[in-house]
């Protein structure tokens, strides 16, 4: 079932969220590629994307975080030499993967070993959402 983010319902109703819609529509317009793989990881407010990059070195990857939107690419192998190849299993083809990240969700760094790219994020909690205690009078 396909949603309709500019349906009235939405538009009159839902006061103050446009950011919101906005990203739900652009989720929902979006095309996933399933290259590379790649793992999402979640340990309480802490949370890892893990992308397979076999081949593929860190300079040449881009990383980039704009309007809540996480964009990992990879312009692709400018090596064109198939005459010595017998077979290429390990794709190094251009790609770009993008994340919807929640607003209160920051990047914390990413690192590269082993040809996994690891992105690292955690979800700020501000302090009028963190549980208190109420006293009773």
């Amino acid at each position: 079932m396909l949603i309709n983010f500019t349906d009235p319902m939405f538009s009159n109703r839902a006061l103050g969220f446009e950011n919101l819609v906005d990203r739900l529509e652009r989720i929902s317009n979006e095309s996933q590629s399933s290259y590379p793989p790649y793992n999402i990881y979640r340990d309480g407010l802490k949370f890892q994307i893990e992308i397979a990059l076999a081949g593929i070195e860190k300079k040449d990857v881009e990383i980039e975080l704009c309007d809540g939107v996480l964009t990992v690419s990879y312009k692709g192998s400018e090596e064109v030499s198939e005459n010595d190849t017998l077979h290429r299993g390990i794709a190094k083809r251009a790609f770009k993967l993008k994340f919807t990240l929640a607003e209160d969700l920051e990047v914390i760094g990413a690192s590269s070993k082993n040809g996994l790219l690891n992105i690292d994020l955690e979800k700020i909690l501000p302090d009028h959402k963190k549980p208190r205690v109420i006293n009773i009078k």
